[in-house]
C-alpha cells in the first residue's frame, strides 16, 4: 500500500469516527493488504486482486478462531455471558 493513499486520507478527515469503526477498518485493510501480498508472492505477476479477495475470509475466519480461543480461555465475553469452548475441545 502506498503511503499516500486515499485510505489514509480519509481517516484523517473523518475524525470523529468512532473508534471501534475506525480499528475495524484499519484491521480490515491491513488484511487485505496482507492478503494481497500473500497472492502476489504466489501467483507473481498473475495476481488479480481477486486472488487477494478470495484469500481475505480466510483469514478473517482464522482471526476470529483465535479471538473465540483467546475469549474462551478467559471463560467470558464482553457481556458477561460464558462462552462455548473452541470446537477443537
Amino acid at each position: 500500500m502506498k503511503t499516500d493513499n486515499p485510505f489514509d486520507k480519509k481517516l484523517e478527515s473523518s475524525k470523529r469516527m468512532p473508534s471501534h469503526f475506525r480499528d475495524a477498518a484499519i484491521e480490515l485493510t491491513d488484511t487485505l493488504d496482507v492478503c494481497w501480498a500473500a497472492a502476489q508472492t504466489v501467483f507473481e505477476g498473475k495476481a488479480t486482486p481477486e486472488h487477494a479477495l478470495a484469500l481475505l475470509p480466510q483469514f478473517m475466519a482464522r482471526a476470529d478462531e483465535k479471538n473465540r480461543q483467546l475469549l474462551a480461555r478467559f471463560g467470558r465475553d464482553m457481556d458477561g455471558e460464558p462462552v462455548p469452548p473452541p470446537a477443537d475441545q
